[in-house]
């Protein structure tokens, strides 16, 4: 009879009960732990390193025999997640508090859209770290404040564009901006007309967000493992994780939203 288990139990049993098996007695232990040291000390933990058949995994002692055949089929099923694509919904923001700050919340969030976009840890790389490391990617951040630049004395600046209208070498008109911050008048104690403040998040909350991003694809790929592997295992009868898609609200999970499944059927 199978036994239930937790997709994240499962991933751990595979990459670090059995997986580690592969190649021993051809020095798999010890090139493992070679492999473990060098990545570690680089601080990218299994993100584009594959020193065997089953990526890099930590020697944590002795390991007679083969993996186990659901330890393979585990690997196969989380290497599927290099076939999907990354797609953040349409409105896609893992830090509502600063929603209500329209135009500098987009700022952010393009930001870190690119950074995740452009991350070296791809889904896989997600999975594979945190089946041998334990845990989820860290979702916990401070709740930015948006504050105006101030000058070196603590007084916000006020900028002005200046314009100026000239003649090119050809005699045709050119228009010259530029940006200067003398947009307080001193004298009534007001801003003046059509000055303008500048504002910054503080903390920056971009890390934050990436960070979060990063937990909602590492989240819906072990739901797709879970459906990868559902009804093919030979010794476990694998369920999802209970951990929530949006931790930071208190959320139900609703299955995956940032990795749709886009690979082409034959």
């Amino acid at each position: 009879m199978k036994k239930r288990i937790d997709i994240e139990k499962l991933l751990k049993w595979a990459y670090c009960d059995e997986l580690p098996k592969a190649g021993a007695g051809q020095g798999g232990a010890l090139l493992s732990r070679s492999a473990w040291s060098m990545v570690e000390g680089f601080g990218q933990l299994l993100t584009s390193v594959d020193d065997n058949e089953y990526g890099v995994v930590p020697d944590f002692g002795p390991m007679d025999g083969d993996p186990h055949p659901d330890a393979i089929k585990v690997h196969a099923a989380v290497c599927e997640l290099n076939a999907l694509e990354l797609d953040l919904p349409e409105g896609w923001n893992p830090m509502p508090e600063i929603a209500r700050h329209e135009k500098h919340c987009k700022i952010v969030l393009d930001a870190a859209r690119f950074g995740i976009a452009n991350a070296r840890r791809r889904p896989v790389d997600l999975v594979r770290r945190h089946a041998i490391l334990g845990g989820c990617p860290d979702t916990d951040g401070e709740v930015p404040e948006l504050k105006p630049l101030c000058n070196a004395n603590g007084q916000p600046i006020w900028f002005q564009m200046r314009i100026e209208h000239a003649l090119d070498e050809n005699g045709e008109p050119v228009e010259h901006k530029w940006e200067t911050e003398d947009g307080w008048n001193r004298n009534t104690k007001a801003p003046k007309a059509g000055a303008y403040q500048k504002f910054y998040f503080d903390p920056d909350p971009t890390e934050v967000i990436i960070a979060r991003g990063e937990y909602q694809i590492w989240r819906s790929a072990l739901s797709f493992v879970v459906e990868e592997l559902r009804g093919k295992l030979e010794k476990w009868d694998v369920v999802s994780s209970d951990r929530p898609a949006c931790p930071w609200e208190n959320q139900e999970w609703r299955g995956p939203v940032v990795l749709p499944d886009l690979r082409i059927s034959a």
